[in-house]
């Protein structure tokens, strides 16, 4: 497990309840679990995606309707793999917290955290897959 980097500075603090997350995983499992256990951590406004395409849908909807505060996303995804899905993501200015979520091997979430930081993306760390909710629960808590 990888948890590392606090958020910036620019990262604002805000309760459980009032953050904005979005879940971006092709595996529909991955998804319905990582949504349970946010909410189970008490975050209530939870969007899952199920392809990167889909996420970059959620996020230009997002602008009009109050962006997002924190994106977790899977970086092995048939169509737009997670560093082209950080790389569209980066062009179209999001703002918020990045947690990557990843089965693949650390070399290469390691190679993801730093593009993701390269970016510029406010990277609170990386979780392997299947989650583990304390794990989770400690990224989180940088930013509520």
């Amino acid at each position: 497990m990888n948890i590392s980097a606090a958020p910036s500075a620019k990262t604002p603090r805000k309760s459980r309840d009032a953050l904005k997350v979005l879940v971006v995983d092709d595996d529909p499992f991955q998804l319905e679990v990582i949504a349970d256990t946010l909410r189970e951590l008490g975050i209530k406004n939870v969007t899952t995606a199920s392809s990167g395409q889909a996420a970059l849908q959620e996020i230009v909807k997002s602008k009009r309707e109050g962006l997002y505060d924190l994106m977790l996303s899977d970086l092995h995804m048939p169509g737009m793999d997670g560093f082209q899905f950080l790389g569209a993501v980066a062009q179209g200015g999001f703002n918020g917290a990045l947690i990557i979520v990843s089965g693949q091997s650390e070399d290469v979430v390691h190679s993801a955290s730093l593009v993701a930081k390269l970016r510029r993306f406010t990277l609170l760390g990386s979780l392997p897959k299947p989650i583990a909710k304390s794990a989770l629960s400690q990224l989180v808590q940088t930013l509520s």
